[in-house]
Protein backbone atom coordinates (compact mmCIF):
# COMPACT_ATOMS: atom_id res chain seq x y z
CA UNK A 1 0.00 0.00 0.00
CA UNK A 2 1.42 3.39 -0.61
CA UNK A 3 0.39 6.27 1.12
CA UNK A 4 0.81 9.90 -0.75
CA UNK A 5 1.43 13.34 0.60
CA UNK A 6 2.68 16.57 -0.22
CA UNK A 7 2.35 19.79 1.02
CA UNK A 8 1.12 23.12 -0.54
CA UNK A 9 2.91 21.65 -3.90
CA UNK A 10 1.23 20.58 -7.67
CA UNK A 11 0.81 16.94 -8.44
CA UNK A 12 2.03 16.72 -12.24
CA UNK A 13 1.75 13.39 -12.72
CA UNK A 14 0.67 9.92 -11.33
CA UNK A 15 3.80 7.75 -10.88
CA UNK A 16 2.57 7.55 -7.42
CA UNK A 17 0.49 4.88 -8.40
CA UNK A 18 2.15 3.46 -10.68
CA UNK A 19 -0.69 1.10 -11.99
CA UNK A 20 -3.63 1.94 -13.44
CA UNK A 21 -6.15 -1.16 -12.74
CA UNK A 22 -8.93 -0.20 -14.76
CA UNK A 23 -8.61 0.56 -18.51
CA UNK A 24 -10.16 -0.20 -22.02
CA UNK A 25 -6.71 0.04 -23.86
CA UNK A 26 -7.24 -3.36 -25.72
CA UNK A 27 -8.04 -2.65 -29.43
CA UNK A 28 -10.96 -2.92 -30.74
CA UNK A 29 -13.07 -5.20 -28.06
CA UNK A 30 -15.41 -2.34 -26.61
CA UNK A 31 -16.36 0.90 -26.50
CA UNK A 32 -12.33 1.86 -25.71
CA UNK A 33 -9.56 2.02 -27.85
CA UNK A 34 -10.78 1.34 -31.68
CA UNK A 35 -7.58 0.16 -33.41
CA UNK A 36 -4.21 -0.58 -32.77
CA UNK A 37 -2.57 2.87 -33.13
CA UNK A 38 -5.14 4.22 -30.64
CA UNK A 39 -3.77 1.67 -28.02
CA UNK A 40 -0.30 2.91 -28.43
CA UNK A 41 -1.12 6.43 -28.51
CA UNK A 42 -2.55 5.80 -25.40
CA UNK A 43 -0.44 4.34 -23.86
CA UNK A 44 2.45 6.32 -24.71
CA UNK A 45 0.92 9.33 -23.06
CA UNK A 46 -0.31 7.44 -19.56
CA UNK A 47 3.18 6.46 -19.49
CA UNK A 48 4.60 10.38 -19.86
CA UNK A 49 1.73 10.70 -16.56
CA UNK A 50 4.12 8.37 -14.91
CA UNK A 51 2.78 5.18 -15.24
CA UNK A 52 4.62 1.71 -15.25
CA UNK A 53 1.90 -0.94 -15.67
CA UNK A 54 -1.76 -0.79 -17.55
CA UNK A 55 -4.32 -3.63 -16.82
CA UNK A 56 -6.45 -3.63 -19.43
CA UNK A 57 -10.19 -4.38 -18.78
CA UNK A 58 -12.24 -4.37 -21.45
CA UNK A 59 -16.02 -4.82 -21.10
CA UNK A 60 -17.75 -8.51 -20.69
CA UNK A 61 -21.70 -7.40 -21.51
CA UNK A 62 -24.18 -10.07 -22.51
CA UNK A 63 -25.28 -8.62 -26.46
CA UNK A 64 -23.26 -5.81 -26.36
CA UNK A 65 -19.52 -6.93 -25.79
CA UNK A 66 -19.28 -10.35 -25.92
CA UNK A 67 -15.47 -10.92 -24.84
CA UNK A 68 -14.72 -14.15 -24.33
CA UNK A 69 -11.37 -15.27 -22.75
CA UNK A 70 -9.44 -15.66 -25.74
CA UNK A 71 -10.72 -13.24 -27.82
CA UNK A 72 -9.01 -10.53 -24.85
CA UNK A 73 -6.07 -12.31 -24.64
CA UNK A 74 -5.42 -12.08 -28.52
CA UNK A 75 -5.85 -8.92 -28.81
CA UNK A 76 -3.64 -8.48 -25.51
CA UNK A 77 -0.83 -10.38 -27.31
CA UNK A 78 -1.02 -7.76 -30.40
CA UNK A 79 -0.81 -5.32 -28.29
CA UNK A 80 1.83 -5.99 -26.36
CA UNK A 81 4.19 -7.26 -29.21
CA UNK A 82 3.89 -4.19 -30.48
CA UNK A 83 4.82 -2.11 -27.49
CA UNK A 84 7.90 -4.73 -27.69
CA UNK A 85 8.42 -4.19 -31.01
CA UNK A 86 8.18 -0.23 -30.46
CA UNK A 87 10.15 -0.21 -27.12
CA UNK A 88 7.64 1.43 -25.03
CA UNK A 89 8.27 0.30 -21.44
CA UNK A 90 4.89 -0.09 -20.20
CA UNK A 91 4.04 -3.54 -18.92
CA UNK A 92 0.10 -4.55 -19.51
CA UNK A 93 -1.34 -6.94 -18.68
CA UNK A 94 -5.04 -8.59 -19.39
CA UNK A 95 -8.17 -8.66 -17.04
CA UNK A 96 -11.50 -7.76 -17.80
CA UNK A 97 -14.72 -5.63 -16.80
CA UNK A 98 -17.48 -8.13 -15.51
CA UNK A 99 -21.17 -6.36 -15.37
CA UNK A 100 -22.78 -8.75 -12.99
CA UNK A 101 -25.63 -9.70 -15.47
CA UNK A 102 -27.73 -12.91 -15.96
CA UNK A 103 -24.75 -14.36 -18.05
CA UNK A 104 -21.61 -13.18 -15.55
CA UNK A 105 -23.80 -14.71 -12.20
CA UNK A 106 -23.90 -18.35 -14.74
CA UNK A 107 -20.24 -18.05 -14.94
CA UNK A 108 -19.98 -17.35 -11.13
CA UNK A 109 -22.16 -21.03 -10.48
CA UNK A 110 -20.55 -22.42 -12.86
CA UNK A 111 -17.59 -21.77 -11.35
CA UNK A 112 -16.13 -21.10 -14.54
CA UNK A 113 -12.39 -19.17 -14.49
CA UNK A 114 -12.65 -15.58 -14.66
CA UNK A 115 -9.86 -12.98 -15.84
CA UNK A 116 -8.46 -11.53 -12.82
CA UNK A 117 -5.48 -9.23 -11.76
CA UNK A 118 -3.57 -8.95 -8.22
CA UNK A 119 -4.90 -11.34 -6.21
CA UNK A 120 -7.96 -13.04 -7.68
CA UNK A 121 -9.20 -9.81 -7.75
CA UNK A 122 -11.94 -9.26 -10.53
CA UNK A 123 -13.60 -6.28 -11.29
CA UNK A 124 -17.59 -5.85 -11.77
CA UNK A 125 -19.49 -3.42 -12.83
CA UNK A 126 -23.40 -2.33 -12.30
CA UNK A 127 -25.79 -0.62 -14.62
CA UNK A 128 -25.67 2.89 -14.50
CA UNK A 129 -29.55 2.38 -14.77
CA UNK A 130 -30.34 -0.06 -11.30
CA UNK A 131 -28.49 -2.11 -9.53
CA UNK A 132 -27.95 -5.88 -10.45
CA UNK A 133 -30.64 -7.75 -9.03
CA UNK A 134 -28.57 -10.63 -7.42
CA UNK A 135 -25.89 -8.47 -6.72
CA UNK A 136 -25.32 -9.91 -2.94
CA UNK A 137 -25.40 -13.29 -4.36
CA UNK A 138 -22.91 -12.65 -6.77
CA UNK A 139 -20.90 -11.30 -4.25
CA UNK A 140 -21.02 -14.08 -2.17
CA UNK A 141 -20.33 -16.53 -4.47
CA UNK A 142 -17.53 -15.31 -5.81
CA UNK A 143 -15.71 -14.53 -2.31
CA UNK A 144 -16.62 -18.84 -1.65
CA UNK A 145 -14.49 -19.25 -5.22
CA UNK A 146 -11.83 -17.32 -3.98
CA UNK A 147 -11.82 -14.19 -5.79
CA UNK A 148 -12.37 -10.92 -4.64
CA UNK A 149 -14.56 -8.77 -6.26
CA UNK A 150 -13.71 -4.88 -6.68
CA UNK A 151 -16.61 -2.89 -7.46
CA UNK A 152 -16.13 -0.48 -10.41
CA UNK A 153 -16.70 3.42 -9.81
CA UNK A 154 -19.30 2.99 -7.23
CA UNK A 155 -19.41 6.82 -7.06
CA UNK A 156 -21.50 6.50 -10.41
CA UNK A 157 -24.20 4.09 -9.04
CA UNK A 158 -26.56 7.34 -8.57
CA UNK A 159 -29.18 4.63 -6.60
CA UNK A 160 -26.84 4.63 -3.56
CA UNK A 161 -26.14 7.93 -3.48
CA UNK A 162 -28.81 8.53 -0.84
CA UNK A 163 -28.12 5.08 0.60
CA UNK A 164 -24.16 5.69 1.81
CA UNK A 165 -24.20 2.95 4.24
CA UNK A 166 -24.59 0.48 1.11
CA UNK A 167 -21.08 1.35 0.42
CA UNK A 168 -20.14 0.11 4.07
CA UNK A 169 -22.01 -2.86 3.06
CA UNK A 170 -20.24 -3.95 0.42
CA UNK A 171 -17.02 -3.14 2.39
CA UNK A 172 -18.08 -5.48 4.99
CA UNK A 173 -19.06 -8.32 2.54
CA UNK A 174 -15.50 -8.13 1.59
CA UNK A 175 -15.65 -5.98 -1.57
CA UNK A 176 -12.56 -3.78 -2.43
CA UNK A 177 -13.84 -0.24 -4.25
CA UNK A 178 -12.53 1.09 -6.99
CA UNK A 179 -12.99 5.24 -7.86
CA UNK A 180 -12.77 6.77 -11.18
CA UNK A 181 -10.41 9.65 -11.17
CA UNK A 182 -12.33 11.29 -13.52
CA UNK A 183 -15.41 11.29 -10.82
CA UNK A 184 -13.04 13.68 -8.17
CA UNK A 185 -12.81 16.57 -11.38
CA UNK A 186 -16.71 16.50 -11.78
CA UNK A 187 -16.54 15.00 -14.93
CA UNK A 188 -19.81 12.71 -14.49
CA UNK A 189 -21.41 15.55 -12.12
CA UNK A 190 -21.61 16.94 -9.36
CA UNK A 191 -23.14 14.39 -7.65
CA UNK A 192 -20.62 11.71 -8.26
CA UNK A 193 -18.05 14.12 -7.66
CA UNK A 194 -19.50 14.87 -4.15
CA UNK A 195 -19.56 10.87 -3.64
CA UNK A 196 -16.24 10.14 -4.70
CA UNK A 197 -14.61 12.64 -2.50
CA UNK A 198 -16.97 11.80 0.60
CA UNK A 199 -15.97 7.72 -0.33
CA UNK A 200 -12.11 9.15 -0.38
CA UNK A 201 -12.50 11.77 2.84
CA UNK A 202 -14.15 7.60 4.35
CA UNK A 203 -10.87 5.96 3.23
CA UNK A 204 -13.16 3.40 1.65
CA UNK A 205 -11.43 3.58 -1.85
CA UNK A 206 -8.88 0.82 -2.93
CA UNK A 207 -7.80 1.87 -5.98
CA UNK A 208 -8.01 4.54 -8.27
CA UNK A 209 -8.05 3.90 -12.00
CA UNK A 210 -8.49 6.04 -15.04
CA UNK A 211 -11.21 3.78 -16.58
CA UNK A 212 -9.52 5.28 -19.67
CA UNK A 213 -11.63 4.99 -22.72
CA UNK A 214 -10.45 8.00 -25.25
CA UNK A 215 -8.48 10.87 -26.21
CA UNK A 216 -11.14 13.21 -24.10
CA UNK A 217 -10.78 11.37 -20.76
CA UNK A 218 -7.21 11.82 -20.85
CA UNK A 219 -6.85 15.09 -22.04
CA UNK A 220 -9.54 15.79 -18.93
CA UNK A 221 -6.74 13.72 -16.74
CA UNK A 222 -4.06 15.41 -17.81
CA UNK A 223 -5.58 18.80 -17.10
CA UNK A 224 -6.92 17.35 -13.55
CA UNK A 225 -3.54 15.85 -11.82
CA UNK A 226 -2.21 19.21 -12.50
CA UNK A 227 -4.36 21.42 -10.55
CA UNK A 228 -4.25 21.83 -6.67
CA UNK A 229 -7.28 20.78 -6.02
CA UNK A 230 -5.90 17.28 -7.31
CA UNK A 231 -3.26 17.43 -5.01
CA UNK A 232 -5.33 18.04 -1.96
CA UNK A 233 -7.23 15.25 -2.08
CA UNK A 234 -4.50 12.65 -2.60
CA UNK A 235 -3.29 14.12 1.07
CA UNK A 236 -3.19 11.63 3.24
CA UNK A 237 -4.56 8.88 1.42
CA UNK A 238 -3.23 5.30 0.51
CA UNK A 239 -4.11 2.89 -2.30
CA UNK A 240 -3.14 -0.90 -3.75
CA UNK A 241 -2.28 0.37 -6.95
CA UNK A 242 1.01 -0.38 -6.29
CA UNK A 243 0.87 -3.51 -4.74
CA UNK A 244 -0.25 -4.77 -8.20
Amino acid sequence: MFSFFKSQSKVIDLSFLSVDMHSHLLPALDDGASSLNDSISLIKELHTLGYKKLICTPHVLSGIYDNTTDKIKNAFTLLNNELQRQNIPVEIAAAAEYMVDFDFELMVDKKLPLLTFGKKYVLIEMSYVGASPNIEKVIFNLRVAGYVPVIAHPERYNYYHKNFKYYHELKERGCLLQLNLLSLMGYYGGYVKKIAEQLLHKQMIDFIGTDLHHQQHLMAIKKFVATTHFAALMRNTSFLNNTL
